[in-house]
This record gives structure tokens, C-alpha cells and sequence, in this order.
């Protein structure tokens, strides 16, 4: 049995000093393609590696040619006695430090649970302050930096909540260091996870990014698209690893998993003998009865460990002198947030003064922040300063210390500290400055690094800063100045969605805008069409992200604006980009609706232009019904306006003509927009463009898988910037044909389940139902695996019946599946694909025709 020698490959490639990408580049192959080949994943258990067709050999040649290898050492007969390497171990990664207490007790079931190995998620759920950080860093210290037998990456949202920079950093770490673009990072991290030792990713502060139920907010639901994606993969079955995260609000994106692959760990308070030696570990003294003290605050951990911190520092160790706090006056609505607050006051009152208004200014900065930044503020003088005015970074060090020793505040990284969400409520109340004032003076130390009037910054670490001068600008209370960085520093989406693919980061910005993270509540202190543009935009990240049901939500809440405002140009706008959402979703009647009504309300605005983009995506939706001869005549409809078709018009005018089997109308469509597309920066749409090139390239005569590469490859370098998850459902499905077309039975398997599970998890639904008619033609050239193949896409086909497209295909292969049990079903797709001129009538009808025989 040959295999091929990957780890020769990599090593040369490594001694060239050349990149994945540069090295693919070289080789003329996708750098998906490339690491397939240098991860070894080309060498299949059962075959090893076989060169099947002439697109591998090229590659072959192309690589010896290239990095000068001889293919007979590429190429290489496989021992099966070969010796495994030795495992290096892995040492834990802790991107950020998670608060240490300073005293820990009890808990050990809850540590056994998570001591056990096992898989999937395990979802630590409480109260804030009920030590759901402290209980998992025990976990973390007890596993000590090991080597261990699989990876250990530690991530807190609370100290960043930036999902890129998570999914940047674990990327790289278990994946060993491998070059991953950005918009690979959520797939490549899955497979990392897959076929890896037991790893285990701790995710800690995730109701960051959850909805809290209030406000229309969804409760416990994810808002970031790719690690909602990659937890409902955990929970699914990620090979051995598992994820461990905590959070205030259960994790309902995986309830259909609970007690499978979701285990809840529900953690309560601290039973009366725990808190009671919490507290002689803060110094009470044991001779004073100390369960009164833990049955006051209920347990709760937090509200312990500030009771044993104050008593044990202001009051001697005295139990009784503790018990004189009062806390019954306070006990209503959160009862324990309640009590903890009044021992809070009590502690604040025994601080000195710098000490106080340190955490007060500290209690700002949720993410923490360092002694230089406390240094700025103390150097501001006035009422920023507060009691801390004159101290420059030398004389705050030994404060903050002395806080840290009080457990008031944490480390939250080198030179970083940060308060609990609980005493930094608290203590923002003693403040004794406008917030505003403090954020003001921030944003002026950030505005000195950069040059605010020159637009589309590139550099990531310039993207950073705009985006910390928008946040620190909003809280400064200059809504209107914090809007314009969006819209002119940073370019609004068409600069970051459109050219930059930083769809994540787009959207968390606009959603600081709007309270609560809800945009329906975008904030009143910007003039109407601004609310409504950044509405509008919250909406396109969405959609780009996958969330395509947040994204019809902002579409809905535009368009209430903008007809509330009287802006028909903007609801057809509106209309248009909720039907594009719909048609995505699968509901093709509600998504032509809302078509007809985004022409009927341009015609009303005398808006030509919108009339024709309206007409375009009506005829697209209705070639998806079925209703052929409808769509030709919108499109000339479109066409008879003098509407020279452009960008996604266009597109759907070629997908059409397509579908039909005119490739020469659709590829003319397709080219004449290449140059106009790239002369804008408009990477994504190019992206559709070059895998309905890339289909085209299957569909001729002779199909040229090649040639379908090269374009799947010129797709692919926009998903692996943006991760666009509608382009990268399309990159699979070609990816998908392309192996088919070449006999890669292998390969096609995976990327057809992976772009399944992809368009599920996101409710893609015509794409579940292209994927689902994919995987029985894979199963029917593979000849195994036929029967639950067909009966999934029959399902997923009858599950969206006005996919008249994807039904007819789903028809046609089931009864192919059937033989001469399927006459049927070839009769129904006979029928149905008559009525869609389908160019692939005949093979239905000849199969229909030998089933009969």
C-alpha cells in the first residue's frame, strides 16, 4: 500500500521558507487543497494514498517541480510496522488568567464532574458571584502545566470579548501553530478538535454574548454565529475533546443535546460547613458560631468570601461585629446581589479613600485594565482623579496590590486587573466623577495614536484602536462622533463587511450602539437615518455571519424606521434584503411576497433603479418555485428598463440561465461583472461569481474539474478572510462536484457532510437540500450507505416542497436508488423537471424508461 510522505512535504516547504499559502500558490492549488496534502489527511485508512485521476498526478508534478522533491520520495510504500512517534505532550495555553480565590473550599462533587473525561460540553450555570470562575480555575490548577495527553486552552470573555481573537488564538493552539486565515479558523478549529487527543477548550464568562430574555432578547442564545456553530458541534460529538464553559444563563442553543452531549452543572451555594470554613480561612475565629453569618447570605460565595474579607481585615476576626451589617433591608429582588451590595458598603467605608476610588475607576474598564491607564486618570487631576490625583504608576501598584490581597479585584492578565461584575456594580455608585469624563480621557490618549481623518484602516492593530476610540468615544457620551468612526473612519460595512470580510467585528460595534445588544433599542441619540443605516448593517453582519434569523429581525426593525421616517427608497431597500434572507431560509412564498412588495413600493418612489433590483430577485425566487416562464419575464421586464444587470442582479440572471442549461448566457453575464467588482473591492460578490464559474466549468460537455478548481480556489481566498457562511456553503457545494467529477468518493463524503452540517446548523435550508441530493449521488457512485442517503433526500426535499428545483433532483435520485422500485418517483421527477425545462430531462426520462423495462 503506497502512502504519501506529508511529513516530508512540510519539512522541505518549512527549509524553503515558505508559507502554506505561498507553497499552494506555487503548485497552483487552493491552500485548502495544499494542507490536505501536507496534514497527511490525503492518505485514507483503508486505501492509503491513491492517485485515481489526472488532476492528482498534476499536482504531483507540480509539487516535485516546485519544491523539488523527487515524486518517488513523495510517493512512498507504507510499513506497516512503522513506528508511531513519541508524543511531545501538550502544555495548557492560558490565553487569559482566570481569577484565582484566594481561599477555595468544598465543591467537590461539582470537581468530580468535572475531573471526569468526558465529552462534548459541560455547562457550569449559575448566579453571578456563585464561583463558577473560581470552581473551573481549581479544575485548571489540579491538571497543573503538564505535558498532557491532549491540549488544555483557556478563554474568558470577560477579559475579551472579541469572538475573532478567540477563535484566532485556539486555532492556533491546537492546531500546533499551522497558518489559519481568519475565516478558516471556525472549521479548522472543529477538525483540530475532531481528530486530536483528548483536548479540552474551558470557555469561561460566555453570557457576554448570550441574550439575557429581556428586551425580545432571546434567553441563553448565542449571538455570534461561528461559536454558537462550534459549541452545537461539541455537543454533537467533537472526537474526545471537550469543552468546559461557564455562564450565568443556561446555554439553549444546546438543549437538544442535554444529558447527551450537554451535561448542566448547576452550581448552588456554599453548604453551611463550606462557608463556615470560608470564612476561618479569611481569619474568623472559630469560637464564634459562623453558620448565622453563611445562612444570611444564603451561600452564596461571593457574598461569603467579602464577609470573611471585610471581618478578617476591619474587624479583628470578630463574627458577632460582622453580624451588626445590615442586610435584611436589602434582601428584595436578587436577594443574594442585594446582601452582597450591603456588605460591600460596609468594606467601602472601612477603605481609604485612593483605595475606594480606585476600584471605582477600575470598575469601569469590564474587560480590566492596566496601572498605566489608572496612572492617566490619576494624572488628569480634578475629578477624574479623585483621591488618587498626583500618583503617578509607581505609587498605584502597591494600591492595587493591596486590593488584590482583599480580594476586591483580580488579575485578569500581566500588568491587567479587574473587578468582579458584583463590586464593580457597587462601586461605579461611589465614583464621584462622570463616567463620560473618564472615557474622555481615554479616548484622547487613543485619538493621539492615530490619524482619525484617513479612511479604510487595514492593519489589524489599527483596527483595534478605532474600534477601543469608538467605545471609549460612545461612553464618553459623544454618540454622534462614536457613529462617524463607524461610518467614515471604519467605512461602515462596505468597508469592513464588503472589502475587509471583518464581519464579527462589525457587528459587535454596531451592537454597542444599542442597549442591551437588542436592535430594536438602537440609541435615540442619533437622528433617524443613522439608527436606521446601523440597523441596516447589524443585519448584513448578521447574515454574513449565519445568523440569518437575527438578520431578519434588523430588516424588519429598518423598515419600520425607514417607514416611519417616510424613506420609500430605504423599505425597498429593507424589503429586498429580508427577502434575500428568506429565500436563503427556504421560504420561498413569504421571500416573493416580499419581492412583489419591494417593487410595488419602488414604483411608488418613482425609483427606477430599486424597481429593477426588486424585479431581479423576484424572478430569482420564482426559478426557485418552479415558475420558469414567470422568472424570464421579470428578468426582461428588468432588461426592457435599460437595467444593465450588475453584481448580485446578474448573478441571479446567470443562475437562472444555468439552471437551464444555457451556459454561454451564463457565463457572458458572470465576466462582464469581473472587472467593474474588482475595480470596487467588492470581494465577495467576486466570490459568487467565481463559483458559478466554477459550476459552469462542470457543466459543459466535457466537464474541467481543473478549471473549476482554479475558481474554487480564487472563492475561497474571500471565505478564508471573511468566513461569509453563504460563500462558503457555495466553495463546498462546487468543492463537492469537483470530487465527485474527479471519483474522490472520500472527499466528497466529508465535504458534503461538513457543508451539511453547516447549512443546518445556520437554517440554510436550500443548501440542506442541495447537500442532502449530493450525498445520494455520492452514495450511488460509491454504491454503500444507498438507502439512508435516499431517505434523507427525500426528507429534506419534502420537508421545502417549494424547491421545485431541489425536489426535482431529489426525485431523480431516489428513484435511480430504487431501480425498478423507484418508477415512481422517476415518473414524478419526469414530470416535474418537464415543467422546469430542466437540461437533464432525458436522463430522467431514460431511466424512467429502463426502470419500466
Amino acid at each position: 500500500m503506497l502512502r504519501f510522505h506529508h511529513e516530508l512535504l512540510a519539512r522541505v516547504r518549512t527549509e524553503l521558507n515558505l508559507t502554506q499559502e505561498a507553497a499552494a500558490a506555487a503548485v497552483g492549488v487552493d491552500v485548502r487543497t495544499y494542507r490536505r496534502y501536507e496534514s497527511g489527511a490525503v492518505n485514507e485508512a483503508a486505501e492509503g494514498f491513491v492517485v485515481r485521476n489526472a488532476s492528482r498526478r498534476r499536482l504531483l508534478a507540480a509539487l516535485s517541480r516546485e519544491l523539488g522533491i523527487a515524486e518517488s520520495e513523495l510517493v512512498i510504500e507504507a510499513r506497516a510496522t512503522e513506528p508511531a512517534p513519541a508524543p511531545a505532550g501538550w502544555r495548557p495555553c492560558h490565553a487569559h488568567t482566570l481569577p484565582r480565590a484566594r481561599h477555595f473550599v468544598g465543591r467537590e462533587e461539582a470537581l468530580a464532574l468535572l475531573r471526569a473525561p468526558t465529552r462534548g460540553v459541560i455547562a457550569v450555570v449559575a448566579i453571578g458571584g456563585a464561583g463558577k470562575t473560581a470552581l473551573v480555575e481549581r479544575m485548571i490548577a489540579e491538571l497543573g502545566e503538564g505535558p498532557h495527553a491532549g491540549g488544555l486552552l483557556v478563554w474568558s470573555f470577560y477579559d475579551d470579548t472579541r469572538v475573532e481573537a478567540f477563535f484566532a488564538a485556539a486555532t492556533r493552539y491546537f492546531a500546533e501553530g499551522a497558518e489559519v486565515p481568519a475565516g478558516e479558523r471556525p472549521q479548522r478549529l472543529q477538525e483540530a478538535l475532531a481528530s486530536g487527543p483528548p483536548h479540552v477548550l474551558v470557555i469561561d464568562g460566555i453570557e457576554v454574548l448570550q441574550g439575557s430574555g429581556r428586551e425580545d432578547s432571546t434567553y441563553g442564545r448565542i449571538a455570534d454565529g461561528s461559536l454558537r456553530r462550534l459549541l452545537m458541534s461539541a455537543a454533537r460529538g467533537l472526537g474526545a475533546a471537550r469543552v468546559v464553559l461557564t455562564s450565568r444563563f443556561e446555554p439553549t442553543d444546546l438543549q437538544a443535546w442535554d444529558g447527551a452531549g450537554l451535561t448542566t452543572l448547576r452550581l448552588g451555594g456554599l453548604s453551611p460547613a463550606e462557608g463556615s470554613t470560608l470564612l476561618e480561612h479569611w481569619g474568623l475565629s472559630a469560637k464564634t458560631p459562623l453558620r448565622p453569618l453563611v445562612d444570611r447570605v444564603g451561600g452564596h460565595a461571593l457574598s461569603v468570601a467579602m464577609l470573611g474579607s471585610y471581618a478578617g481585615m476591619f474587624l479583628g476576626g470578630d463574627g458577632e461585629r460582622a453580624q451588626a451589617i445590615a442586610l435584611e433591608p436589602a434582601a428584595r429582588d436578587d436577594v443574594q446581589a442585594r446582601r452582597l451590595l450591603a456588605v460591600l458598603a460596609a468594606y467601602a467605608a472601612a477603605l481609604g479613600p485612593e483605595e475606594r476610588d480606585l476600584v471605582a475607576r477600575l470598575a469601569l474598564f469590564p474587560a480590566g485594565a492596566d496601572v498605566e491607564l489608572l496612572a492617566r486618570l490619576a494624572s488628569a487631576g480634578g475629578a477624574v482623579a479623585g483621591a488618587l490625583a498626583g500618583r503617578d504608576a509607581a505609587a498605584i501598584g502597591p494600591i492595587v496590590a493591596r486590593l488584590e490581597r482583599l480580594g476586591l479585584v483580580a488579575r485578569a492578565g500581566p500588568g491587567r486587573y479587574t473587578a468582579h461584575p458584583f463590586v464593580a456594580e457597587y462601586f461605579r455608585s461611589l465614583l464621584g466623577a462622570p463616567p463620560a469624563a473618564i472615557h474622555e480621557v481615554e479616548r484622547a490618549h487613543l485619538i493621539a495614536r492615530l490619524d482619525v481623518h484617513r479612511p479604510g484602516p487595514h492593519a489589524d492593530e489599527r483596527l483595534e484602536t478605532y474600534e477601543a476610540l469608538l467605545l471609549h468615544t460612545l461612553r464618553a457620551g459623544r454618540t454622534g462622533e462614536a457613529a462617524s468612526i463607524y461610518f467614515r473612519s471604519l467605512g461602515g460595512f462596505s468597508h469592513l463587511g464588503l472589502q475587509l470580510g471583518a464581519m464579527s467585528r462589525g457587528a459587535r460595534i454596531v451592537r454597542e450602539f444599542a442597549p442591551g445588544g437588542d436592535p430594536a433599542r438602537m440609541t435615540a441619540a442619533l437622528e433617524p437615518g443613522r439608527r436606521a443605516r446601523l440597523v441596516y448593517d447589524w443585519g448584513l453582519y448578521a447574515g454574513a455571519l449565519g445568523d440569518l434569523a437575527q438578520a431578519s429581525r434588523c430588516y424588519r426593525i429598518h423598515g419600520a424606521l425607514v417607514r416611519e421616517a417616510g424613506n420609500l427608497e430605504g423599505l425597498t431597500t429593507s424589503l429586498r434584503a429580508l427577502a434575500y434572507t428568506e429565500r436563503l431560509a427556504g421560504a420561498l412564498s413569504e421571500a416573493l411576497a416580499l419581492t412583489e412588495a419591494a417593487v410595488e413600493v419602488a414604483s411608488r418612489a418613482e425609483a427606477p433603479g430599486d424597481v429593477a433590483r426588486g424585479l431581479a430577485l423576484q424572478a430569482r425566487v420564482l426559478h426557485d418555485l418552479g415558475r420558469v416562464g414567470e422568472a424570464e419575464a421579470c428578468f426582461e421586464k428588468a432588461r426592457a428598463m435599460g437595467d444593465r444587470p450588475f453584481a448580485r442582479r446578474s448573478f441571479w440572471a446567470a443562475e437562472h440561465a444555468l439552471g437551464l442549461g444555457r451556459g454561454a448566457a451564463a457565463r457572458a453575464e458572470i465576466e462582464g461583472n469581473l472587472e467593474g467588482l474588482h475595480e470596487l473591492g467588492w470581494a465577495g460578490h467576486r466570490a459568487h461569481a467565481e463559483t458559478i464559474l466554477g459550476a459552469l466549468a462542470l457543466a459543459e460537455e466535457e466537464p474541467d474539474p481543473d478549471r473549476a478548481s482554479v475558481h474554487l480556489g480564487h472563492a475561497r481566498a474571500w471565505t478564508t478572510a471573511s468566513g461569509e457562511v453563504e460563500v462558503v456553503l457555495r466553495c463546498h457545494a462546487l468543492e463537492a462536484q469537483i470530487c465527485l467529477a474527479e471519483r474522490r468518493l472520500a472527499d466528497a463524503a466529508r465535504v458534503i457532510h461538513e457543508g451539511r452540517m453547516l447549512a443546518e446548523t445556520c437554517g440554510f435550508g436550500l443548501f440542506v437540500v442541495e447537500f442532502s441530493n449530493l450525498g445520494l449521488t455520492r452514495a450511488l457512485a460509491a454504491e454503500r450507505g444507498i438507502e439512508e442517503a435516499t431517505a434523507q433526500a427525500l426528507t429534506a426535499a419534502r420537508g421545502r416542497p417549494s424547491y421545485a428545483w431541489g425536489l426535482a433532483d431529489a426525485l431523480h435520485l431516489a428513484g435511480l436508488a430504487r431501480g425498478t422500485g423507484g418508477r415512481e418517483l422517476l415518473a414524478q421527477a419526469a414530470t416535474l423537471r418537464a415543467a422546469l425545462q430542466h437540461p437533464q430531462l432525458a436522463a430522467t426520462r431514460a431511466a424512467l424508461e429502463r426502470a419500466e423495462k
